[in-house]
């Protein structure tokens, strides 16, 4: 796997969800009528991310001793 590849692989989603928190937050605080809509919307998206992971967290088994 080559080091850009991996560099999104573990940075994308991150990166994304921060983008998208920031455009909710400044399209709130500048703008109005469809912007509100969009701020809700990106927003509510996060949200729903973090429910999604924090009520249904990833299945890990827990390591095998290799001898």
């Amino acid at each position: 796997m080559s080091s850009r590849h991996r560099f999104w692989f573990v940075w994308g989603a991150p990166i994304v969800l921060g983008v998208l928190s920031v455009f909710g937050l400044l399209a709130a605080l500048l703008g109005t009528g469809l912007w509100h809509w969009a701020s809700w919307i990106s927003l509510t998206v996060l949200l729903v991310v973090i429910l999604k992971y924090w009520c249904f967290p990833a299945k890990t088994e827990p390591p095998t001793s290799r001898t």
